[in-house]
Order: C-alpha cells, then structure tokens, then sequence
C-alpha cells in the first residue's frame, strides 16, 4: 500500500469561502453534533451552492467519523453549504500541495 500524506482541515460553520481550495481527495470526515437535534452536513464543490458531493445526517448527541475507501475527490474545492446543529467538522484529506489529485 502507498503511503499516504494526510492533512486534517477543521471547519465550524457554512460559508461562502472554501474549507478547502484546491482540488482535494478526502478520504475520511469527522462530524460532532452539538445537542441541539439533528444535524446535516452538506459539502459542495465550485461553490456553497455547487454541486453536492456529501450530504450526512447526523444524529443528536453524536459524534460520526467516516473513512471513505479511495477517498471523495472534490475536483473544484470543498465548500460547506449546509450546516446545521453541528459543532463542527474535521476532513482528512490529501496534503493540498500532494500529486495525483484526479
């Protein structure tokens, strides 16, 4: 197996800047709910209103940590459109500046 040089990128909130702006593979998410009833989160890639590439629910009270096998490839950048009853969120992914992105 390859090594791999994965970089964690932390976000708390929907935005209309990138959580991340190169093309990125992410191979692995971590989503805490904050109590508050049931959370979503929405990744998008071009923009905050592109195309939905990742779309969690997320139960009360839970923390979910997914591993994606051959990761997602977010070709335009990754983008937080919805988010809603989170703490946050922590994507592990390519180092930006890794090759072999596509």
């Amino acid at each position: 197996m390859a090594q791999l040089n994965i970089q964690a990128t932390r976000a708390t909130a929907a935005s209309a800047s990138a959580v991340i702006t190169p093309p990125v593979r992410v191979y692995s998410i971590s989503i805490a709910s904050d109590g508050g009833g049931a959370g979503i989160l929405e990744l998008t890639t071009t923009s905050n209103s592109g195309t939905t590439i990742l779309h969690v629910d997320v139960p009360t009270t839970e923390i979910y940590t997914l591993a994606f096998d051959g990761g997602i490839l977010f070709t335009a950048g990754v983008f937080c459109k919805t988010f809603t009853n989170l703490t946050g969120f922590t994507l592990f992914s390519d180092k930006y500046s890794g090759a072999g992105l596509t």
